[in-house]
């Protein structure tokens, strides 16, 4: 099944607060445990970069396990953002020196003024339609030792898949949440083309890259030699 785009920013506020109420805690919970498996032992990072942050639900999952952590959220849409950082400020207690950003910007716009430890990312990929420019934020934002972490959707064979999935796993959600993870499964880069991505950019040696559920990948950091 051919990929059919979907636009890159979710701009419109039904569609938001839909997307911002939608029950992730499965997903979610199932996807940090698999982060939590991959890092390396002692891992603990100074500075972390979550891209393509969204309302916050993962953001927070991900403050949870690095709560000293110096933290940059990065989304394009200016609502997606304002919801993530109203979830942030609950339970955000700032230490001492710790830095907590937000930023609006597009992932093809943002440079960073100094590399992360850790640079995250989860289901924002499927959204770009050049996902190059996707790889190239993750390049201009890490150092030689960063750990990287990258989750997205999976495009299934065919419509009846797709069809099947929102079935299965959205049955429950509202129109608009049906719809939109429809679109995203369509939107979605099938693992032969991510694997040649990496290899383009050449973080193919670099970075390990695995389906794990009938509908997500991940790919992160190979252990260093």
């Amino acid at each position: 099944m051919i990929r059919i785009p979907e636009p890159e920013l979710m701009n419109d506020p039904t569609q938001v607060e839909s997307y911002a109420q939608a029950d992730f805690e499965t997903a979610h919970s199932f996807l940090i445990r698999k982060f939590q498996d991959r890092l390396p032992q002692r891992f603990s990072p100074v500075s972390v970069l979550d891209l393509g942050c969204g309302p916050g639900d993962m953001s927070s999952r991900l403050y949870s396990q690095f709560p000293n952590a110096n933290f940059t959220f990065v989304d394009g849409s200016a609502f997606m953002l304002d919801l993530c950082k109203k979830r942030m400020d609950i339970m955000v207690l700032k230490k001492r020196n710790q830095k907590i950003e937000f930023k609006k910007e597009l992932v093809q716009e943002f440079v960073p003024e100094s590399s992360y430890d850790l640079v995250f990312s989860n289901s924002l990929l499927h959204h770009l339609h050049d996902p190059f420019e996707f790889w190239a934020a993750v390049q201009r934002s890490i150092h030689p030792d960063s750990f990287i972490f990258i989750s997205d959707l999976m495009r299934p064979d065919s419509l009846n898949m797709a069809n099947h999935l929102v079935e299965r796993y959205a049955n429950n959600e509202p129109e608009v949440l049906k719809r939109d993870f429809f679109n995203s499964l369509l939107a979605a880069y099938r693992l032969e083309e991510i694997k040649e991505m990496l290899e383009i950019v050449r973080l193919d040696s670099k970075l390990n890259l695995e389906p794990i559920t009938d509908r997500h990948w991940i790919c992160y950091s190979k252990p260093r030699l």
